[in-house]
């Protein structure tokens, strides 16, 4: 059985996770060899892999403008999920060129709901924003308004054919003004607000959304050359950016089998190593690199976290490496690891990542630009969201003994929409000082963790049973 003092070191180097976050009561002995990380929840996946998993036949309509007709995400995307799930999917292509959401709700039955779908992918925002369709043109005119009531008739007519498809929303790259004299931009001026409208749609109606849009911006603003060659006629992306940009939000938006992944943060430069996969996953090292020197030397890195046996290798701007020599790191299945900083927001987007495993397999792991990683990362045990876990939180917990809340919000640590006994376990075992003036967090002594009342405890644990406590 771990002692209270190796369950702080191990939520030193692996404390933070993202999405279905549950922190035991009952700890069991990592296996020799391996350094374990708190447990966690298996990841979040959504309907259509669940499905998938399940091994039900899916069939897939992918709907929107040229950005979907011909756009190679689709490509990239059936390749992948493909290769996973074999002769399971039935793919779709029901885009149409040219044509914005006023076209889409005409032509849905035809081309969407006869096909029963299971899932449906939608993006019109791009050709709604076209301000010069032709007078009695369709589509003509179509306001932020209109391309929301649009919208919503086309979600609200699947779900009435199918209660259990999947809706998911996109929104897609700027446009600009390219030197093929289109004028794609000019044309689009209000394209920003409806891509906001899609989101707006996604967070009332508690759809997946894969928001492309900030990412693309971001590459625009830091390698505005690079941009206009992904883009280079002003409203289409080519394959490489599909690959590099949208596929992967998409897979890991969807919750698919991506094995370790490296998550971006492009506002803030925060980056995590997340564990998308049903089991936990060993690693001996990693490196994420930069041609263009975006990297952040000061990252937190395992070494930094007091993880034992791990070696930072020179890092550079351009290379940022660990190696445990001794032992390997045990992830938990959906767990995250937090490196802090490690990408200059103002930086290229050329990120690549690979680790390796303890067979001595080097694996390329997915990397995911996105603008959730601080929403996403919340310290386990971290109750008032200071990014720290300390006295603070424990009062947090205690103010609150016995209420119901949703599950995983307040100091709701197991996850069970009770805050009860368990969420003091999940506290007390992430409990550490402050940072000392090195930056690095060091364990808790066992006499500064307060201890509730034998009777407060008993109060919670009838909330909870069966269970027993370890301390």
């Amino acid at each position: 059985m771990l002692s209270l003092r190796d369950v702080a070191r191990l939520a030193s180097c692996a404390g933070r996770a993202i999405g279905l976050l549950t922190l035991s009561i009952f700890l069991v002995p990592p296996q020799a060899g391996a350094q374990s990380s708190p447990p966690a929840g298996l990841p979040v996946k959504s309907a259509l892999i669940q499905q998938l998993d399940a091994e039900q036949p899916q069939t897939i309509v992918v709907y929107g403008t040229s950005l979907t007709a011909g756009g190679a995400w689709v490509h990239q995307l059936s390749t992948r999920l493909n290769a996973r799930y074999p002769d399971q999917i039935t793919w779709v292509n029901a885009a149409m060129s040219g044509k914005a959401s006023a076209s889409g709700v005409a032509n849905l039955d035809d081309r969407v709901l006869s096909k029963q779908p299971d899932a449906v992918f939608i993006e019109f925002g791009m050709n709604d924003a076209f301000a010069v369709y032709p007078e009695g043109n369709i589509d003509q005119g179509i306001t932020v308004d209109q391309a929301r009531a649009n919208l919503e008739q086309m979600i609200t007519r699947i779900e009435q054919q199918n209660p259990d498809a999947q809706v998911i929303l996109q929104t897609m790259n700027p446009s600009w003004d390219a030197a093929n004299g289109n004028q794609s931009g000019t044309k689009r001026p209000q394209l920003p607000d409806y891509y906001q409208m899609y989101r707006e749609v996604a967070a009332e109606r508690e759809l997946l959304l894969i928001d492309n849009h900030v990412v693309w911006l971001t590459l625009q603003k830091n390698q505005p050359e690079e941009f206009a060659a992904r883009v280079s006629d002003g409203t289409h992306p080519d394959s490489n950016g599909y690959q590099r940009f949208v596929t992967p939000a998409i897979l890991h938006g969807l919750g698919a089998d991506n094995a370790l992944t490296l998550l971006v943060d492009v506002q803030s430069g925060r980056a995590v190593l997340h564990n998308q996969s049903a089991t936990p996953l060993e690693f001996i090292g990693y490196t994420l690199s930069s041609p263009e020197a975006a990297l952040s030397t000061s990252w937190t890195s395992l070494a930094d976290q007091q993880c034992e046996g791990w070696h930072e290798a020179s890092p550079s701007t351009k290379f940022l490496s660990e190696l445990n020599p001794t032992e390997s790191l045990s992830l938990a299945s959906d767990a995250t690891i937090d490196l802090g900083t490690a990408w200059n927001p103002s930086g290229a987007l050329d990120l690549s990542f690979a680790y390796q495993t303890p067979d001595g397999v080097q694996h390329e792991g997915l990397v995911v630009y996105t603008t959730s990683v601080e929403t996403m990362v919340r310290v386990a045990g971290d109750y008032n969201g200071d990014g720290q876990v300390n006295l603070a939180d424990y009062t947090v917990w205690r103010d609150l003994l016995g209420a119901s809340v949703a599950p995983g919000t307040a100091a709701d640590g197991n996850r069970n929409g009770v805050i009860d006994s368990g969420d003091y376990l999940a506290w007390k075992a992430c409990f550490r000082r402050q940072p000392s003036r090195t930056g690095r967090r060091t364990p808790a002594t066992i006499d500064s963790v307060p201890e509730p009342a034998t009777i407060a405890l008993a109060m919670a644990a009838t909330a909870m049973l069966p269970t027993r406590l370890l301390w």
